[in-house]
């Protein structure tokens, strides 16, 4: 009876403790959703949407469809850094109006080019599109990346987390792997901060490479993260049936620049809005640039479903179409989509749809 009785207790405090492990998770798992809902507006119901915390332009997605709905436009996808963004230039808009007249039916562009992101961003918040259709994935990179080759070999990461940005995104990625349980990544995302804030990890800088680090950009280490983000993003593309328009990054830097007469604005540049050091030394950062243009040619000579512009080539290198390195002035953004609107067109034409 005693035994009979030992036995009853074990079984009941096992219960118990069953009970009370069950009953953390659940609530260390509620209030990570609700930190996720308050502090950045993801659904309780949605945690496999975290991503836009860092990524709030993937909202368009719902906006830009509702707005459009019963209309059949051709959608189109924009991936890239600021010079497609509407705070830096005028191609969005440009190509709406202009494919708009050609096609005679609406145009949607979902824009999530965002200042300073890299094909790493645009790799991400691509896997992140899963379910949705586009006519045309516009791929446009090629700067950004520079910036990232401004560190020591031992201290590069293959996917930029020596950026505090990028080791959040990489936490943020599991939480997509298992939206079931937000706890752990929630913790590596809420780590990757602190370490952040307080100092704990030698983190290189969204915004300027550091002057004792900028001879490191003669390396161009970005070139196989440059790859391997836009190989991805093709073969995801093709599995999903979405044609890709890969572009060239397109640059003028005039004979007489220096970051002093940037500065004082005696380029031919029209705004003189970025000077190339906010990049890295300014023949690096066109190395860099030169490279990953090879690397987008090399991909569209090879791949099928891939359709080149070659904005490098094509854009005239004058300051009325510049209004810095790289970013466009509303004649440049009127020329660069001129570049690129026969393809256009061609790409997201009815007889072009794939079987």
């Amino acid at each position: 009876m005693q035994a009979e009785r030992y036995g009853n207790r074990r079984f009941l405090r096992g219960v118990l403790a069953i009970v009370v492990v069950v009953t953390t998770v659940v609530l260390a798992e509620g209030a990570t959703r609700l930190f996720w809902r308050v502090r950045y507006g993801v659904p309780l119901s949605r945690p496999d949407s975290v991503l836009v915390a860092l990524y709030p332009e993937l909202r368009q997605l719902t906006w830009k469809a509702e707005d459009l709905r019963g209309l059949d436009p051709v959608k189109i996808l924009f991936l890239g850094g600021s010079v497609l963004h509407p705070a830096w230039g005028n191609v969005e808009q440009e190509l709406r109006e202009r494919l708009t007249v050609r096609m005679g039916r609406p145009v949607v562009v979902f824009n999530m080019a965002e200042i300073a992101h890299t094909s790493r961003d645009s790799a991400v918040k691509y896997r992140a599109l899963e379910g949705r259709h586009f006519d045309l994935v516009v791929f446009y990179h090629g700067i950004n990346e520079a910036r990232a080759n401004n560190v020591p070999r031992d201290l590069f990461r293959p996917d930029y987390s020596h950026y505090a940005w990028y080791d959040a995104v990489r936490a943020l990625e599991t939480c997509r792997e298992s939206p079931w349980l937000m706890v752990p990544c929630t913790l590596r995302f809420l780590a990757v901060r602190l370490k952040d804030d307080l100092g704990l990890v030698d983190y290189v800088s969204m915004d300027a490479p550091r002057t004792e680090w900028v001879a490191y950009g003669a390396e161009i280490k970005s070139a196989s993260t440059f790859e391997a983000n836009l190989r991805s993003i093709v073969a995801l593309a093709g599995a999903r049936g979405e044609p890709v328009l890969a572009m060239t990054f397109a640059t003028y830097v005039p004979d007489d620049y220096s970051l002093g007469s940037f500065n004082a604005r005696k380029l031919d540049y029209t705004l003189h809005l970025s000077p190339i050091e906010m990049w890295g030394i300014p023949p690096n950062v066109l190395a860099a640039v030169g490279r990953h243009n090879e690397i987008v040619k090399n991909l569209a000579a090879e791949a099928p479903r891939v359709h080149l512009v070659d904005q490098a080539s094509a854009m005239p290198k004058e300051g009325r179409y510049f209004n810095d390195v790289c970013h466009l002035t509303a004649g440049g953004s009127a020329l660069f989509v001129e570049n690129m609107l026969g393809t256009v067109v061609e790409l997201v034409s009815p007889t072009n749809a794939p079987d």
